[in-house]
């Protein structure tokens, strides 16, 4: 039996399936930028003053729902670019690559976490201390925000691992994790 090689990928190549990739996320955000855009316009105070019946309290919380679904996007930016890119790039498994994107996202926080509170920088509700470490609420965990940048890594190298591991084979005493993974 012979083993299936990958073929073999140039930068190039890699960079434009990189690419196509960013493609899930952001045509999310053109919808999700109308959405949050018509909504705070129309339940601002000032439109409000202009044209009364939008204060109606049913339409206000119509906006206020558009608001909300609108923002989710952008709250959720990083992520969505972590599970975009193993989804993008795996060859098989795409499903599995995706959840295992999210995965090491929470992972990668998670030890920046780890390594925060080893410091001795957390716990602290210091604003200071939080502002100057650029500390945010990533997934409910206290990390550095690495933004979309650290998304994008996180998500090539989940993409890299489940390229070379998805098709491992367990031992016996190992077979509930066999299977796909």
């Amino acid at each position: 039996m012979t083993a299936k090689t990958a073929p073999k990928v140039t930068l190039w190549e890699f960079f434009q399936q990189l690419g196509k990739t960013f493609m899930l996320p952001v045509a999310l955000l053109s919808f999700c930028g109308i959405m949050l855009g018509i909504g705070s316009s129309l339940s601002s105070h000032d439109v409000i003053t202009l044209i009364p019946v939008l204060g109606n309290p049913v339409l206000q919380a119509i906006f206020t729902w558009m608001s909300k679904i609108g923002s989710f996007a952008f709250s959720f930016l990083p992520v969505m670019f972590c599970i975009a890119i193993p989804l993008g790039l795996a060859r098989e498994n795409k499903g599995v690559a995706a959840f295992a994107g999210f995965v090491g996202y929470a992972v990668m926080n998670l030890a920046v976490n780890f390594w925060l509170t080893n410091k001795g920088i957390l716990p602290t509700t210091d604003a200071a201390v939080l502002k100057a470490n650029n500390i945010q609420s990533i997934l409910g965990i206290q990390s550095i925000d690495t933004g979309i940048l650290g998304a994008v890594i996180a998500g090539i190298i989940v993409w890299m691992l489940h390229e070379r591991f998805h098709n491992i084979r367990l031992p016996d005493a190992l077979a509930f994790f066999g299977g796909t993974r």
